[in-house]
Order: structure tokens, then C-alpha cells, then sequence
């Protein structure tokens, strides 16, 4: 059971021992609940879509039964946490739709990740291009992660300890680097990437221009996008639409293959 699922399990249990102190939770024989095939494994990108379109009605589901006990509940304290799942179950199902929205686009544009042609990607939603990420990673690929969001929280979004992230900002704090480092820095990321099979995603590169200028940035952008055509990787850069203007969204839409 995954650590939200914990969590979630215990705000339930928390409830049901207010309301009932002396009792403890049982099973109850209920009509079976309809769900779809187990996979082993995800042999094709329509196994993947129906999973996912499952797990979107599961949480749309379990998001609209909260908010109907919300309204029922006698007390402050149970509406209140009925109305916190609901708000939980409705994020799942946010970040569900943007993997669903992602992979139905790349399919019909024949651009699934694991097909993705070695180059440089530009994303301006930063999940998607998480979700594109962990995809391109999980085929014996090397992954290195450079953003504003510290390592521990992306981690715990992917599920995944062991991943090489580094923490850009500018307060002097365990793991991070400055922008002005991560430029510096140019020569040494581009022999990793000639390594060959890696897969860098830089996040929030508007942090980066805001503090060091569009110049430097989108050279060291470019740099590292030629090297991945030639090595075999992949360039995934992350932009939030409103931060640019037209003309550094230009030039770097321009550069960068763009995924919606």
C-alpha cells in the first residue's frame, strides 16, 4: 500500500474511532466491485490507457462518494475530513488525466516516449514531462534531474529513491546548486550526456533565465540538444507558458520539439 494509501486508511480509521470508540472496523459482505484485467506487464500503449481510464473513474468515483458524505455528516469535524479525501481523490485524478492526456497525444502523433528520437523535448506542463521522463528511464536509461523542487518531494512523486537530483536554488542549502553553478557546470553535463542512453530533465527553466539571463541559458539548452541527438538522449526541458515571452518562447520552440 503506497504511503498516501496509508495515510488516507488512517484519517478513515481516526474518523470511525471518534464516532464509534468502543468499536472496532469490520468486513461486509458487499456485491463485488467490477475491475478491469490485472496486467503483468503493460504490453501495449492501450493496456496502459485502459488502466489508466479505469483509475480515473475509480478516483472520480471515490472523489464524489466523500463529498456526498460530507454533505450527510452531523458533525464539523467528520465534513471537514470527508471534504479533505474528496480533495485528495480529486488531485489523483488530476494527475491520472495529465499521463491519459500526455500518452493519448504522443499515440496519435506516433510519438509514445520509448519511440521518442534522441533530441531535445519541451514541455509546459512540468508532470507530463515527469511522466515522459520516468517512461524514458524505465528502459535501462541513466536519468539526471535538475529543478527548483527539492529531492525528497520529487522523489516521493516518483516513487523512486534512487534517482540523481539536483536541487537548483539560490540559498546556500544541502545538495543544491546555483543557476550560475548549473551553467558553469556546462562542460561536465555535456560529457555525462555523451555517455550515451541519458536522459536530463531540467524543470522551471525559467528560474534560470530569470536570474542568469536568456543568453547563457538557451546556449547551454542548445549545447546539451545537439549532444543528445548525437549520444543517443534525451533533452526533456520544462516551462512554465506564462514566464516567457514571445521571444524566448519562440526560439526555444524553435530549438525544441514541443509536447503538449
Amino acid at each position: 500500500m503506497s504511503e498516501e494509501s496509508l495515510q488516507h486508511k488512517e484519517k478513515l480509521y481516526k474518523l470511525f474511532k471518534k464516532l464509534y470508540p468502543n468499536e472496532e472496523p469490520r468486513k461486509i459482505e458487499a456485491p463485488p466491485v467490477e475491475v478491469v484485467p490485472l496486467y503483468p506487464k503493460f504490453e501495449t500503449v492501450e493496456d496502459y490507457l485502459e488502466a489508466l481510464e479505469y483509475c480515473m473513474k475509480s478516483e472520480l468515483f471515490a472523489k464524489d462518494t466523500y463529498e456526498i458524505l460530507a454533505q450527510k455528516a452531523i458533525n464539523e469535524e467528520s465534513r471537514v475530513i470527508f471534504l479533505q479525501l474528496a480533495e485528495m481523490e480529486r488531485d489523483h485524478y488530476e494527475r491520472l488525466k495529465k499521463a491519459y492526456d500526455l500518452f493519448t497525444s504522443l499515440k496519435s502523433r506516433k510519438m509514445m516516449p520509448e519511440y521518442l528520437k534522441p533530441g531535445g523535448y519541451l514541455f509546459f506542463d512540468k508532470f507530463k514531462a515527469r511522466y515522459t521522463f520516468l517512461d524514458l528511464v524505465s528502459n535501462n536509461r541513466d536519468g539526471f534531474i535538475f529543478s527548483r523542487d527539492p529531492p525528497n518531494l520529487i522523489k516521493e512523486w516518483m516513487k523512486n529513491e534512487n534517482l540523481s537530483i539536483t536541487w537548483i536554488s539560490t540559498a546556500p542549502l544541502k545538495g543544491s546548486v546555483t543557476p550560475r553553478a548549473f551553467l558553469d557546470s556546462k562542460e561536465d553535463l555535456i560529457e555525462i550526456m555523451k555517455r550515451g542512453r541519458m536522459v536530463f530533465l531540467v524543470e522551471s527553466i525559467e528560474f534560470i533565465i530569470a536570474k542568469e539571463g536568456f543568453k547563457e541559458t538557451f546556449e547551454l539548452i542548445s549545447a546539451l540538444r545537439d549532444v543528445a541527438i548525437v549520444s543517443n538522449s534525451h533533452l526533456l526541458v520544462h516551462s512554465t507558458r506564462d514566464t516567457l515571452n514571445e521571444r524566448e518562447k519562440a526560439i526555444l520552440e524553435a530549438e525544441l520539439q514541443v509536447i503538449e
